[in-house]
């Protein structure tokens, strides 16, 4: 009997390594250092399981090109770049990876929240140019300060008790509360309004959805304490992109560190190439031009949704992904998106 295939995308040799060791001898496994995309999609063609990581986009258009397709393994915790509905409607299944990287991720927030706050850039800036004024680049402490979480699962729990241990306040927004961490770890709830005005820091730990979609724009900048910092490793779609430039600009938001970004597909320079090439402004452009804004503005860093890549997380990722596709494969799926 043939072989079942398994499509990997986003595998680079460690993870191909990984995966034909783990797998290579009950499976047939196609791997591309590329994402999913309309034109890697006859890479999959013959797959019955599908493996991607968050930068590849699972439309329904790519698993039209997939008629054998029945699982497929995100090597993620977040699934909002799967169509679920049409992968529901045709009986695919689709797993993801919870809990490997809440000190991982949490731990990205704080290197974040450290260089905006303490202005590490320009001090890195000026320090190799030889043009040091220190008044130019003072910075601020967390300990005494105010860090508001809004997302209070695992990560965003973790992060509380790290912003503890540096002696800060900590309160949070969840529309999902959970009350027994806040007594075990010492964070107060509170509405996302009182949020936003108390705290010195904000960082981002939400899931990508409907409801989430630009959970902070104008009016929630505005109702900030001036000068407060935001860090938002979670989703770029969180954040209105326009707004928050406006926000940066007036000084009205301190300072931003964000791994993601709306539109962070198009953070290599080859999209801007195709824009320079077309002759009108579209969405991909507008993303383009904001991510071009964010990382020309001297009180903003951005980086390329990097906070799960460490080698523990990685390991985790990977032992956690095979496991799910052998449980699919022996007919008890795991860790399923309902």
């Amino acid at each position: 009997m043939a072989k079942p295939t398994i499509a990997f995308y986003d595998a680079y040799a460690p993870d191909q390594a990984h995966f034909q060791e783990a797998l290579g001898s009950d499976y047939k496994l196609v791997f591309t250092d590329q994402g999913l995309r309309p034109d890697t999609a006859h890479l999959a063609a013959s797959a019955t399981i599908l493996s991607v990581h968050v930068s590849s986009q699972v439309t329904a258009g790519a698993m039209k090109q997939m008629p054998d397709l029945r699982h497929i393994a995100c090597r993620s915790t977040g699934f909002d770049h799967v169509d679920l509905a049409y992968a529901k409607s045709h009986q695919i299944t689709v797993s993801t990876v919870p809990g490997y990287g809440e000190a991982t991720v949490a731990e990205y927030s704080f290197l974040l929240l450290l260089a905006v706050s303490r202005r590490l850039m320009r001090t890195a800036h000026a320090t190799r140019f030889g043009d040091i004024v220190p008044s130019k680049l003072t910075g601020h402490d967390l300990a005494g300060k105010t860090l508001g979480i809004i997302g209070t699962g695992r990560i965003g729990r973790h992060a509380a008790r790290i912003g503890l241990g540096f002696g800060m306040k900590v309160v949070a927004y969840d529309p999902y509360p959970n009350e027994a961490a806040a007594r075990e770890l010492g964070y107060e709830y509170l509405p996302l309004k009182e949020l936003l005005a108390r705290a010195d820091c904000l960082t981002l730990h939400a899931p990508a959805t409907p409801e989430t979609h630009h959970l902070l724009g104008a009016r929630e900048f505005a109702q900030m304490k001036p000068g407060a910092f935001i860090v938002n490793t979670a989703r770029g779609e969180l954040i209105d992109t326009p707004a928050l430039i406006e926000a940066l600009e007036s000084g009205q938001v301190g300072g931003a560190g964000l791994d993601v970004v709306e539109g962070e597909e198009f953070l290599q320079i080859s999209s801007e190439i195709q824009l320079l090439q077309g002759h009108h402004i579209d969405e991909p452009a507008r993303a383009v031009l904001g991510i071009d804004t964010l990382t020309k503005m001297p009180n903003v860093l951005v980086t390329s949704h990097n906070a799960y890549n460490s080698a523990e997380a990685l390991g985790r990722i990977r032992g956690t992904s095979v496991a799910n596709i052998l449980a699919f494969t022996a007919g008890k799926p795991e860790n399923l998106v309902s």
